[in-house]
């Protein structure tokens, strides 16, 4: 996780890719994590299941903020704005295990990983919808911002 935020970091600060990109890649990890997870419950199946928790809990924790911060910039809202939105992830942090608590007791844990795996792909799927320019404009705020 530490790598990960670290290296996200690093590389929207040296310009070479912006917050969009980075919130691509978490959204893209966690539904593979629940693959794997519903996949392989063994022992070793853990292992590639929380490295790629670390992935996408390391790259968010940059990208969420640094999205905010842009969104809201110049408004004087922007800590009003990263608290919703941490709000909003708890909110979804706390529901998650009750969900899926619920479903592994009626229909097994395999259901239950492969339901959470959905919640990233709508991520995904709204990230893909986001019009090109609406990510353009972001990448020239960031310049701006600098």
């Amino acid at each position: 996780m530490v790598v990960m935020a670290l290296g996200a970091s690093w590389a929207v600060a040296r310009g070479l890719c912006g917050y969009w990109p980075v919130l691509l890649v978490s959204f893209c990890s966690l539904p593979v994590r629940a693959a794997l997870g519903a996949t392989f419950i063994e022992a070793w199946g853990v292992w590639p299941v929380q490295v790629l928790d670390g992935v996408g809990a390391g790259l968010q924790s940059v990208a969420v903020p640094g999205t905010v911060a842009q969104v809201l910039a110049r408004t004087g809202r922007v800590n009003v704005g990263i608290g919703a939105v941490g709000t909003a992830q708890l909110v979804g942090s706390s529901l998650s295990p009750l969900l899926a608590g619920w479903i592994a007791q009626v229909r097994g844990y395999n259901v239950a990983l492969y339901v959470l795996g959905i919640f990233p792909l709508i991520s995904v799927a709204l990230w893909v919808s986001t019009p090109i320019l609406t990510r353009i404009k972001s990448r020239k705020l960031a310049g701006a911002l600098r």
